[in-house]
């Protein structure tokens, strides 16, 4: 008899999880183990939001949290990276202008430069653990501000029952789609594992944190979406990578 798969994940419980949907659908086990909590914070805009030609948003938290606490104004364009942070505007019926397909913050500044010229005034709206990337790409030929619309921090209460079977090797993948939780998961289990972590990550800004721990990565999605690496995982699945040793 086949054997489940099990696939941990380490981001905020939330309804209708794509990731979850696909794999549970393909008969594999999720188990949720938030190593990160997100708040909206509140937040005041530099400025006024009409003088600024772009707004920028890197992730669906920043989305949101700026959705609602404010509104565009008519002379601003949105620009997102991915479809993933579209979502959340599209749900308001607000069509982004740019959607960058880069997989690193380096990539969707490059092609949101070439895509909006210089001299522009551009509002970066991100979370607080997030890196000056785009900043620093922009802020030489723009007027660049940037302003935290939500707080990442490590959760105050963990499954410990979960995260010990991490440690006995008691599972299959571990999921991961942000820096804070594949750092805040490895400072939790690093001095007990026995054998290393089966990464599989979201993306290359994701993965290039693990590499900086030490981690070697068992897949990184191309898609750099919750569904992309769902379908990486079942891929890897239907090929027979990466798995644990069955005892």
């Amino acid at each position: 008899m086949r054997e489940t798969t099990t696939i941990i994940t380490t981001w905020p419980v939330k309804k209708n999880d794509r990731f979850s949907t696909i794999l549970e659908s393909e008969g594999m086990a999720v188990l949720p183990l938030p190593m990160i909590e997100v708040d909206f914070r509140l937040f005041t805009v530099p400025g006024y939001l009409e003088d600024y030609d772009w707004v920028v948003f890197t992730s669906k938290n920043g989305a949101k949290s700026f959705l609602e606490q404010t509104s565009f104004h008519p002379h601003n364009k949105i620009a997102v990276i991915g479809e993933g942070t579209a979502a959340p505007l599209e749900a308001y019926g607000i069509q982004p202008h740019f959607v960058g397909s880069g997989k690193t913050g380096q990539e969707f500044a490059d092609q949101l430069t070439s895509h909006t010229g210089r001299g522009k005034r551009i509002l970066l709206a991100l979370g607080n653990m997030a890196p000056d990337t785009l900043y620093q790409a922009l802020a030489p030929h723009n007027r660049v501000e940037r302003v935290n619309v939500y707080d990442t921090r490590r959760p105050e209460e963990v499954d410990q029952q979960l995260l010990n079977r991490i440690v006995i090797d008691e599972y299959d993948f571990i999921a991961v789609s942000s820096p804070s939780a594949i750092k805040n998961l490895f400072e939790m289990v690093s001095e007990r594992l026995k054998v290393p972590l089966r990464i599989v990550s979201i993306g290359e800004t994701t993965s290039h944190a693990a590499r900086e721990l030490g981690l070697e990565l068992v897949k990184t999605a191309t898609e750099p979406s919750y569904e992309g690496l769902a379908k990486c995982v079942v891929d890897m699945v239907e090929r027979g990578e990466g798995k644990r040793n069955r005892r």
